[in-house]
């Protein structure tokens, strides 16, 4: 048979209730193969979700109003015959283990270097007192309009953050951060995060109240953000040089909780979003 004549293969998924089609986009056997599956089930608001990615992979987390969890799983193999896709998905596989209080996703890959696969997962959960633990060793992660405790560690990836609430913590030793907070004052205990090495980029809403700290020791700080009121003077925010540290601290708004990005190596840039700028908007950047 002729990679020309095969259409895909049936698989068995891992922790899955179902078969999934692995096949290629074209007759091409330099083309990927590609095995999908999904599953949902329920799961009760204040129960939590732990992922653990050992293979090369995005994930995409986002709250929604159902009382359920919706896992879509995309795995792709890149230069493989089917055959030795299958051998890949048996000896790599990816779980799903639950109850209604508790899911655990697992992704295995090769230590060896070089093996052309990676998992990709979306995953929706109750927006409302979901908490997330995930460690991922290579991939990106996004997380999105979920309440709840969050604590990640990326190896290496990039990390973009929206409409959160609670707790947030998390740390990736090489990647940009990438944070869009929407409301009027972050609710919870913390935000906070930080990259050994990567840009950060931080988005608030012009009428937000927080604690703000941005430090970056190798790189610098813009912002593009209203001065604040001190005791009925207009004060523009201020970014303190000390060589090629740089910092910016400072209460917006009616302060409140702390938000707190840190690299070690990398720009940040700061910017107010969901009002029109005015005349005092202040445009700062310290060299």
């Amino acid at each position: 048979m002729t990679f020309g004549l095969i259409l895909g293969i049936l698989l068995m998924a891992a922790g899955g209730p179902q078969g999934n089609l692995v096949s290629r986009q074209n007759a091409d056997p330099q083309s990927p193969l590609v095995e999908k599956s999904e599953q949902e089930f329920a799961f009760y608001p204040g129960g939590r979700v732990e992922i653990v990615a050992a293979a090369p992979g995005s994930f995409r987390i986002a709250g929604w109003q159902k009382a359920a969890v919706r896992v879509e799983m995309e795995k792709i193999y890149y230069y493989l015959t089917p055959e030795q896709a299958q051998s890949f998905a048996r000896l790599y596989p990816a779980k799903v283990t639950k109850t209604n209080t508790a899911i655990k996703i697992s992704t295995t890959g090769s230590p060896k270097p070089g093996v052309n696969m990676e998992v990709n997962v979306q995953v929706w959960v109750p927006l409302e007192r979901t908490d997330l633990k995930i460690k991922m060793i290579k991939g990106d992660l996004s997380v999105a309009a979920v309440n709840g405790w969050v604590e990640a560690t990326i190896e290496e990836g990039n990390l973009e953050a929206r409409d959160l609430s609670g707790y947030f913590y998390t740390v990736t030793k090489r990647g940009d951060l990438k944070v869009e907070l929407s409301g009027k004052r972050w609710t919870g205990y913390s935000f906070s995060a930080r990259t050994e090495r990567g840009s950060i980029e931080l988005s608030l809403p012009e009428d937000f109240s927080a604690t703000l700290q941005l430090h970056t020791k190798d790189g610098t700080i813009t912002a593009d953000y209203p001065p604040q009121m001190v005791e009925g003077d207009s004060v523009p925010l201020k970014i303190m040089a000390k060589k090629k540290t740089r910092t910016l601290s400072s209460q917006i708004g009616d302060g409140g909780a702390q938000i707190k990005l840190i690299t070690n190596l990398g720009d940040i840039a700061f910017k107010g979003t969901g009002r029109l700028a005015s005349a005092d908007t202040v445009r700062r950047q310290e060299n």
